[in-house]
This record gives C-alpha cells, sequence and structure tokens, in this order.
C-alpha cells in the first residue's frame, strides 16, 4: 500500500524538573538535541502518544498537563532536519514527571537536562516550542500557540 499523502503528525512534550531545566535528548540521526517526541501510531490519541514516545525517549514515565502548541514543519528550515521531504505537524505538549530513570533509544543517545540559557545545539524547529515551553512556565504564554 502506498504512503499517504498527507502530513504525518507527532506529539513533542515540554517538562521540567524541580531546578527548571528542561528535558532534551540528542538524536541519533543528526546529533542534535530535541524535545523528546515523535510520530502518532495509527490508534493512538495525540496525549497518548507524547507519553509513550517521551517513555520511550527517556525511561521517564509523565503525565500530560496542558496543550502549549501546534506547529507545522513548512515554518521551519529544512537542512538538518530528517523529515524535510515530508510535511509533518507537532503538537507540543507541557508535562510532568511521574516515575523512571534516565534510558536512551535507537533514537536518543544521550538524554539532557538543561537551563533556558544554556541551551545546546537544537533540531530545527525546536528552539521556537522549547521558548513556547519556557514562556508557559513564567506566565508570559495565556494561550496555546498555533501557526
Amino acid at each position: 500500500m502506498p504512503e499517504p499523502i498527507t502530513p504525518k503528525v507527532g506529539s513533542d512534550t515540554f517538562v521540567l524538573n524541580d531546578k527548571e531545566q528542561v528535558c532534551l535528548i540528542r538524536r541519533s540521526d543528526n546529533g542534535l538535541w530535541a524535545l523528546p517526541g515523535g510520530y502518532q501510531d495509527l490508534g493512538e490519541a495525540p496525549a497518548e502518544c507524547a507519553k509513550r514516545e517521551f517513555f520511550e525517549e527517556t525511561g521517564y514515565h509523565i503525565q500530560i498537563t496542558e496543550l502549549l502548541g501546534v506547529f507545522s514543519s513548512l515554518k521551519y528550515p529544512a537542512t538538518t532536519n530528517v523529515n524535510r521531504s515530508r510535511e509533518v505537524t507537532h503538537i507540543l505538549f507541557a508535562g510532568e514527571l511521574i516515575e523512571g530513570g534516565t534510558k536512551t533509544s535507537a533514537e536518543s543517545i544521550e538524554i539532557g537536562w538543561f537551563l533556558q540559557i544554556e541551551l545546546p545545539a537544537l533540531s530545527e524547529g525546536h528552539a521556537i516550542r522549547i521558548d513556547i515551553g519556557f514562556r508557559k512556565y513564567h506566565g508570559l504564554q495565556l494561550v496555546p500557540y498555533y501557526e
């Protein structure tokens, strides 16, 4: 069966620890850092996707607390993005840690926690999503962002 000619849908989650550091993964495909996330499976709701992807890529179980925004890959350059050949709609959630511990995967070769002023080199499209997460945390983003 040929692949559908429609955008893929993925979910990412912005999670802070008690030191106000955001959880990021170093992607195995481009070596850059990103919020944990990935494509939604058939039969899976976006929030379920976000929780599953966060666990698979970090080893942490999370609770989704709110919707932060909806983003389009069409708005960002595609020089290092591994999905540059297709359109992707990214749904960004905020989440809280429940339990677990650091565990890498085939997609995440490293897991790190970063202050807003110490962010590493990011995969395309993630800088704005991380900024929206911190803006919401600091009470500066009152409604979900969308493109």
